[in-house]
């Protein structure tokens, strides 16, 4: 058992308790939904807990992973560590949209503050913003 073990570990309890909990949330009441999870649905609070918490735990190791291969110097593995470098890009995608899926005070400026990153790039970035918010501001 080692770092990338826990990982698979973490990630199949993350799919486990995300698909549990998608059965009772619903898009159109967003918040709503996650406070029918909460106080209605008998174990939601449970899983919910797990699931935001396995998150956590999740990236906790996939960081620590990541730094054990940096002083193990496994970075000499070319394409094992592009391949490595774009997980991690992907996983921290993931995370960002399961955080904004919630659409609270938080989560709602935090898809302000990281989609409006994007208008740095030259060229696409005004339209890559658009795109992505459906119109000049982030809506639900």
């Amino acid at each position: 058992w080692n770092l990338g073990s826990l990982l698979g570990f973490l990630l199949g309890l993350q799919l486990l308790s995300g698909i549990l909990l998608v059965f009772y949330y619903g898009t159109e009441m967003n918040f709503d939904s996650v406070q029918y999870i909460m106080y209605e649905v008998s174990g939601g609070w449970l899983m919910r807990v797990v699931h935001f918490n396995g998150a956590s735990f999740f990236f906790l190791c996939l960081y620590l992973h990541v730094f054990k291969g940096i002083f193990l110097m496994s970075y000499r593995l070319g394409g094992v560590w592009v391949f490595g470098g774009f997980m991690v890009f992907l996983f921290m995608a993931v995370g960002f949209m399961g955080y904004v899926l919630i659409y609270s005070q938080m989560s709602f400026w935090a898809a302000v503050v990281i989609t409006s990153l994007l208008t740095v790039l030259p060229v696409l970035g005004e339209s890559l913003v658009y795109f992505i918010w459906g119109g000049f501001s982030v809506v639900g």
